[in-house]
């Protein structure tokens, strides 16, 4: 199954946040296990290294974003997934950019912790804990 990651999930995970952490956690292994096939957007890269360098230092962000790089798959930033996230005036840029990378990558299901940001038309929105309820593993 194919499911894209939204970016807060993955700072869950690295950051321990609570009560979030555990969900987020299962999820991220369910993917680095290849039991599921787990997208995030090329735009998250960039985001998550500026957050991790921030709050911790160069060093640690090079080397969690290159654990990201080895378990998910980036989905590029196109021209055509801009286009599409520009035609959502109502919702951040940077959720329809998710969005849409979601979608063109077959994506079953994209996964957040804020639901209410995304289109619920063409994909499954859910939280890690809804997910965690629906799949069969």
């Amino acid at each position: 199954m194919k499911i894209f990651l939204d970016t807060n999930i993955i700072l869950d995970v690295l950051f321990k946040r609570e009560p979030y952490f555990i969900h987020s956690a299962r999820v991220w292994t369910f993917v680095k296990e290849d039991i599921l096939q787990g997208f995030i957007s090329a735009i998250s890269i960039n985001n998550l290294y500026y957050i991790i360098k921030k709050l911790r230092n160069q060093k640690i962000a090079a080397a969690l974003v290159d654990e990201i790089l080895d378990d998910f798959y980036i989905i590029p930033l196109t021209k055509e997934i801009l286009k599409q996230a520009r035609t959502i005036s109502k919702k951040d840029y940077e959720d329809s950019i998710q969005y849409f990378s979601a979608i063109n990558t077959g994506c079953e299901v994209l996964i957040t912790r804020n639901k209410k940001d995304f289109l619920t038309v063409g994909i499954k929105i859910s939280s890690p804990m809804e997910f965690l309820k629906t799949i069969k593993i």
